[in-house]
């Protein structure tokens, strides 16, 4: 499963709107100033939220642990990428079956990525959902070896 630290924004009916918390560079220093940490800076972009599926009582303001499994990721990419370039790669070469030349492989093409881009769009695509409260993670105790 695919984990992040996340600040809940907003409360919505059977879900929240996030906000990605961002680490600063690789945490190996503990972000006190290596050349990581200063290229992030340099390229860090403005917080983008996103909704989550969550059966936890939350508020603006909680940081949380949001979830997803990494099966659903590959899906979601074959989906969203893989499926258009198939149906251009097919739309293509089915019309240059029936018409010789470039002018039908070309309609061919582009009927065949507006249709897969519009399966790839149908449907709901799985959301992350709140897995717990940041501070909800269990400690592990270790006995000290003797």
């Amino acid at each position: 499963m695919l984990e992040q630290t996340a600040e809940v924004v907003a409360v919505v009916p059977g879900g929240a709107r996030v906000q990605a918390v961002e680490s600063s560079g690789c945490g190996t220093c503990g972000g006190h100033g290596c050349s990581t940490r200063r290229i992030a800076e340099l390229f860090r972009r403005t917080p983008q939220g996103f909704l989550v599926d969550s059966s936890l009582p939350l508020t603006p303001g909680d940081r949380v642990i949001v979830g997803i499994e990494e099966g659903r990721v590959l899906f979601g990419a074959i989906r969203a990428y893989g499926l258009p370039l198939l149906a251009m790669l097919g739309g293509a070469l089915l019309m240059a079956a029936f018409m010789p030349g470039d002018g039908p492989a070309v309609a061919g093409l582009l009927v065949g990525g507006v249709a897969g881009w519009a399966l790839g769009r149908s449907g709901r695509a799985e959301r992350p959902r709140v897995l717990r409260h940041e501070n909800d993670t269990v400690s592990i105790r270790l006995k000290p070896y003797v």
